[in-house]
């Protein structure tokens, strides 16, 4: 019996990563919503920056501000909120599940922790693009795509648009946002858990115990290289009618060329 325990989780590894799923699941979904306090802003420029052609980055904060003052930024909020917290708790909690079936297979990740890292958040982040980021993805672009063109310009509701073109409508581009999230996650934990040894050798610090800033650090690395790695799908809008929003409309703020969807409040 004590042969098969150990068996379980390697020496190697068992006081540095030990998979507590519902607490991930927890976890993550507050640090995804902090984030989303934080970073919508860049957001919403970002999507405006790839649907529209704007000169620098303040002058289309300028643009949305003037149009729809600073609440334009926060467009898609409700939406993008749900789609932070949630991928992110569902990105933690697959990942130490995957890792828990790792652990229980015998496999000893302590040999090459970076690869087994990346492999559990390549599943992790699949997951999370089909459970979760692909709907809320759909929803967020259609409201962003409106802002700065002025508060009439309402976008399409999740029950618009099942009501009118099927759930499948909420899963346009799909394919484009899971391999995203599974490269993305996947290299994201990959680089996180190598940038976490280096710098824990160098600081003397074990890795168990580092402090909250090294993850910090560790993660900000494994972020930046993940985000410069595959921006192609990034920047691929998730839906078709995302485009629609600098189209012409009806004096009545409804898209006019896109008679399958009704403008509403989400």
């Amino acid at each position: 019996m004590a042969e098969t325990k150990n068996r379980e989780v390697p020496a190697g590894l068992a006081s540095e990563h030990k998979p507590y799923p519902l607490r991930s699941f927890a976890a993550g979904a507050v640090a995804g919503a902090i984030d989303t306090v934080i970073t919508m802003p860049l957001d919403t420029i970002k999507t405006q920056m790839q649907i529209q052609s704007h000169p620098s980055v303040a002058a289309c904060a300028r643009t949305i501000v003037r149009h729809d003052g600073i609440l334009g930024l926060y467009y898609g909020f409700p939406p993008f909120l749900l789609q932070a917290s949630g991928k992110a708790a569902v990105r933690f909690c697959m990942f130490d599940v995957l890792i828990k079936l790792v652990d229980s297979s015998g496999a000893d990740r302590s040999r090459n922790p970076a690869l087994w890292s990346g492999a559990c958040g390549l599943g992790a982040g699949l997951s999370e693009a089909l459970f979760w980021t692909a709907p809320t993805e759909r929803l967020k672009v259609l409201r962003q795509a409106r802002a700065g063109l002025g508060k009439t310009c309402l976008p399409p509701s999740a029950m618009s648009l099942v009501r009118e073109r099927g759930v499948r409508d909420l899963y346009v581009g799909a394919g484009a946002t899971a391999a995203r999230q599974a490269s993305s996650v996947a290299m994201r934990f990959c680089f996180l858990e190598e940038a976490k040894t280096v710098i824990c050798h160098r600081m003397g610090y074990d890795k168990a115990g580092a402090p909250a800033w090294v993850t910090f650090v560790s993660g900000g690395i494994g972020g930046f290289i993940s985000a410069v790695s595959a921006p192609l799908p990034s920047g691929i809008p998730p839906c078709p009618g995302c485009m629609s929003a600098v189209r012409p409309r009806s004096p009545s703020g409804i898209d006019a060329s896109s008679p399958g969807i009704r403008a509403a409040p989400f």
